[in-house]
């Protein structure tokens, strides 16, 4: 299980890797359009179009780490002043309720990609077709809903107490 999760959580900083290389390319091609629109005169094709598509993948490939390393704003005004173990319950059912509703946006974001390809949708200028667009943000949008589950079970096998110290194994 534990190897899993280390596998799962390398998976994790992948994509947030990809979430930097990504940002880098955003701001190359947003140089290269200043340059070329004031330097030569001449608008880069596609770079709006190119920036635009960027800036969502930027956002679905770092959640999955993010969600991970419990990266995402708490309003801490209540949780701070709780009992460990009802911390560890509020934390474990705050998972669950973020892994249903990443999945449920997953799934919503996938048939809506689905929808898009039905229609053969595309860019305006590069012709990239939205339906991939949105299925791909579908599948950070899942990496994103079973982080919250590892979480959620980070949670349990952290509240579960040690053999040891229950006086029960061999």
């Amino acid at each position: 299980m534990t190897a899993a999760i280390t596998l799962f959580d390398r998976l994790c900083l992948a994509l947030a890797w990809l979430s930097g290389l990504i940002a880098f390319f955003v701001m190359a091609v947003t140089f290269t359009g200043v340059v070329m629109r004031y330097g030569f005169r001449s608008p880069l094709m596609g770079g709006f179009e190119m920036i635009e598509i960027g800036m969502g993948l930027i956002v679905f490939t770092a959640v999955p780490l993010m969600v991970r390393r419990r990266g995402n704003i708490t309003v801490t005004i209540l949780t701070e002043r709780l009992p460990p173990k009802v911390l560890a319950v509020a934390t474990f059912l705050s998972d669950l309720v973020g892994a249903a509703l990443m999945a449920f946006v997953s799934w919503r974001v996938w048939l809506q990609g689905e929808r898009l390809l039905t229609y053969n949708e595309v860019t305006m200028e590069l012709r990239v077709p939205k339906g991939l667009i949105a299925q791909g943000m579908a599948v950070f949008l899942a990496v994103a809903a079973l982080a919250f589950l590892i979480c959620a079970i980070d949670v349990l096998r952290r509240a579960r107490p040690a053999v040891s110290e229950t006086g029960g194994g061999f």
